[in-house]
């Protein structure tokens, strides 16, 4: 099992764009997103400046084992209201087991202390069962289901909203690091 000190959390850089495409456009990856059509160079590229433009956005890179490894991304911070979203994945297939838990602790550290948010919230497409019971692990709750909420694959899907507090946090974040000790 890796360990946590192992890994670290980067700002997404040009160099890295490639990689994260050839991620991003597997239909491992993309079968689970709300934008699933296969993305181009130039409109990845500008998803690059946008991200790099927008203060309400931030995407990180989680490096382990010498090579970038998977991403995570905050979106709509807001920082009079102290939330955001989030979204993340492991694009190598290769990762060392544990790196998508790792991956969560680095990030929702980050936002929730060096940023000062109080809630970070996430969007899960109802037949991804395994996000959502990742999300449940971190101490996401459930708030709501929006019906037919998005088209995919020639019919609407629910999607869940959960939401995990800065309050909770070091409990599960605690629990995480021991499950990850083993």
């Amino acid at each position: 099992m890796a360990k946590i000190e192992q890994f670290q959390l980067k700002p997404v850089c040009f160099d890295e764009l490639q990689v994260i495409l050839n991620w991003r456009n597997s239909e491992r990856i993309k079968s689970w997103m709300y934008t699933d059509h296969q993305i181009s160079w130039k409109e990845h590229v500008e998803w690059f400046h946008n991200v790099q433009e927008d203060p309400s956005k931030r995407v990180l890179v989680l490096h382990g084992k010498g090579r970038p490894l998977g991403v995570v991304n905050f979106t709509d911070i807001q920082k009079r209201n102290a939330r955001c979203y989030w979204g993340f994945y492991i694009g190598d297939e290769k990762a060392p087991k544990g790196s998508g838990t790792i991956m969560g602790i680095l990030a929702l550290d980050k936002i929730f202390h060096e940023m000062q948010i109080n809630k970070v919230c996430s969007e899960v497409i109802a037949t991804n069962q395994a996000s959502y019971r990742f999300h449940q692990k971190f101490g996401f709750e459930m708030e709501g289901r929006l019906k037919n909420h998005i088209w995919k694959n020639q019919h609407y899907l629910d999607v869940i909203q959960m939401a995990l507090f800065a309050n909770k946090w070091k409990h599960h974040r605690l629990n995480l690091l021991k499950d990850l000790e083993g």
